[in-house]
């Protein structure tokens, strides 16, 4: 998992839905079936049902970006919950503490995997998502150090 993680997002799909769950398995496609945030993929995370559409941008304060295809990150439960409708204030995000985006930049952009499992943050954004989403949970730590073992 030290590996840099970039998500590749498609061509949105056309679908003439404003329902944004119709987009479910292209997102999860997108996503190679992993979390847009601690990075597990559904096989190491409880599995397909423990997975869900996120909106990166809340729909509480951008319902402008409610139904757009490049607004839905693939999550599962326990992330998703996390940041539920938390989006950084404009100081914040000027100041550089907003959320990590894997779908602009790498993941050794922003993190390290250190060798007690844990991410270590390399910028202020780094710093925020790992604070905020709690990506240091014991069991992502503890699943982390058993997946070096394995892979």
């Amino acid at each position: 998992m030290s590996k840099p993680h970039f998500v590749r997002r498609r061509l949105a799909p056309v679908i003439g839905t404003r329902n944004y769950q119709s987009f479910r398995e292209n997102v999860r496609r997108d996503f190679r079936r992993t979390c847009a945030y601690c990075l597990l993929e559904e096989i190491w995370a409880a599995g397909l049902e423990n997975f869900e559409i996120d909106h990166f941008r809340p729909r509480s304060l951008f319902p402008e970006y409610e139904t757009s295809y490049y607004n839905l990150y693939w999550s599962c439960h326990v992330c998703n919950r996390l940041k539920r409708d938390y989006w950084p204030s404009p100081d914040l995000i000027e100041r550089g503490y907003t959320f990590v985006d894997l779908c602009e930049t790498a993941f050794d952009e922003h993190f390290a995997l250190v060798e007690t499992g844990e991410w270590h943050a390399k910028t202020k954004a780094a710093e925020y998502t790992i604070d905020l989403l709690r990506l240091n949970r014991p069991h992502l730590v503890a699943l982390r150090l058993l997946l070096a073992d394995v892979l």
